[in-house]
C-alpha cells in the first residue's frame, strides 16, 4: 500500500483478482453443448468478463462471441445458440429477463451466479449452473466471473481461454503486487494527474474491456465521472472536439498503449497524441506489455482497479481541494518490469 503518503490507501477486495480466477477455474464445471453460436447476457461487471474474452477470442477463434448488454435480444439468437447467462447477485432484472426470453426461442442455456432469482429459476428449470461464491459487490466479484466463464468457453472448445488464465495468473500476481506496494509510484502517479479531472479512457480495439473497466470502476469506487472511447477510432471525429471546445480542460486523456500493436497503429496514436500536446492538452499515457491480449487487458484492468481506489482515498482526504503535488505536464509511464 502507499504507505508513504499523508493518506492511507485500503486497496481492499480489489486486489483479489488473481486469486478468484483461480479459485473459479477450479470450479466444478457444469456439462455444455457444441455450438458455432454463442452469447453472453448480462450487466456490469457481468458483462465484461464476456467483453474481456470477447476482445481475446476475436484474434484467437473462428466463433465470435457476442456480448448483450439489456433485455432485448438480437434475431440472430435462436434455436442452436448457447446463451451464458452471468448475474453474480442473480438479481439483474435485464438478465432475467433475457433469460426467459433465449429459454422461450429454444436456446441452450448456461447460467453463472451466486443464487438470487436467476439461480432459482436455474434450478426450477434444470438449467446448467456454476454457483459463485455469496457475498460480494459485483463489481469485486469479477475474477469468478472471469474463470467460470472461461471454463465454459474451453469445455466448448470455443478458447483456450482457461488454459491461458493458468499460464498467466503468476504474472497477474507479481504484476498486482509491485502495483500494489507501497514503493510503487505508478497509481499515485496516474492518480493524481486524474483527481481534478473527468478522465476519458482510450484504448485500441483489441483492450476496449480494460477501457470499459477502468471508467466502470471510477464511477463507483471513485464517486465521479470517467467515460471512454476507442483508438484509431478517435483520429476520425472525437479529435476535432479535443482541439476545438475551449472547455476540454476539465478532461483528461488516459491511453491505455498496446506497445505490441501495429506500427501502422501505433503511428496512429502517436500522431493523436502529438495533436492533443500540441494543443496544451495534458495526457496520460500508459504503456502496457504481455505475451496475448488476455494478459494485457488483465493487467490493464488491475490498474484501473487500484486507481480507481487510490482516487476515492485522495477524494476523501484533505487533498482534495488542492493541487497534489507539483503541477504536472502529461504523463507517459510504463510498467518497470516491463520496460526497464
Amino acid at each position: 500500500m502507499p504507505g508513504k503518503e499523508a493518506h492511507s490507501v485500503a486497496y481492499g477486495p480489489v486486489v483479489g483478482l488473481p486469486e478468484q480466477i483461480e479459485e473459479a477455474l477450479n470450479l466444478t464445471a457444469v456439462e455444455v453443448p457444441a455450438t458455432k453460436k454463442i452469447c453472453v447476457c448480462g450487466m456490469g461487471a457481468s458483462a465484461l468478463a464476456g467483453e474481456v474474452f470477447s476482445d481475446y477470442i476475436d484474434g484467437s477463434s473462428d466463433i465470435p462471441l457476442s456480448v448483450i448488454r439489456g433485455i432485448e435480444l438480437p434475431g440472430w439468437i435462436s434455436k442452436g445458440t448457447t446463451v451464458i447467462a452471468l448475474s453474480y447477485s442473480g438479481n439483474t432484472e435485464e438478465t432475467i429477463i433475457a433469460y426467459e426470453e433465449a429459454r422461450s426461442r429454444g436456446c441452450d442455456m448456461i447460467c453463472i451466479t451466486s443464487g438470487g432469482e436467476l439461480g432459482r429459476r436455474c434450478t426450477s428449470h434444470h438449467t446448467p449452473m456454476i454457483e459463485l461464491p455469496p457475498g460480494l459487490l459485483s463489481r469485486d466479484a469479477f475474477g469468478y466471473l472471469l474463470g467460470s466463464l472461461a471454463v465454459i468457453l474451453e469445455k466448448m472448445n470455443i478458447s483456450d481461454a482457461a488454459t491461458n488464465l493458468r499460464k498467466i495468473i503468476p504474472e497477474l500476481k507479481k504484476y498486482r503486487d509491485a502495483r500494489a506496494s507501497g514503493d510503487d509510484h505508478i497509481v499515485k502517479d496516474i492518480s493524481n494527474m486524474l483527481v481534478h479531472k473527468i478522465p476519458v479512457i482510450f484504448s485500441l480495439a483489441n483492450m476496449r474491456s480494460s477501457a470499459i473497466r477502468w471508467k466502470t470502476q471510477i464511477n463507483e469506487n471513485s464517486k465521479f465521472l470517467s467515460f471512454c472511447g476507442s483508438l484509431p477510432e478517435f483520429n476520425h471525429n472525437e479529435i476535432v472536439g479535443w482541439t476545438g471546445d475551449a472547455k476540454n480542460n476539465i478532461f483528461m486523456p488516459v491511453i491505455l498503449y498496446d506497445d505490441n500493436a501495429s506500427n501502422v497503429v501505433r503511428w496512429m496514436i502517436d500522431a493523436a497524441s502529438d495533436v492533443l500536446r500540441d494543443r496544451k492538452i495534458k495526457t496520460v499515457t500508459y504503456h502496457i506489455g504481455g505475451s496475448n491480449n488476455l494478459e494485457k487487458n488483465l493487467k490493464c484492468i488491475i490498474l484501473g482497479d487500484l486507481v480507481s481506489v487510490y482516487l476515492a482515498d485522495l477524494i476523501d482526504s484533505d487533498i482534495i481541494g488542492k493541487e497534489p503535488g507539483k503541477p504536472r505536464d502529461s504523463l507517459v509511464i510504463s510498467d518497470d518490469s516491463e520496460h526497464n
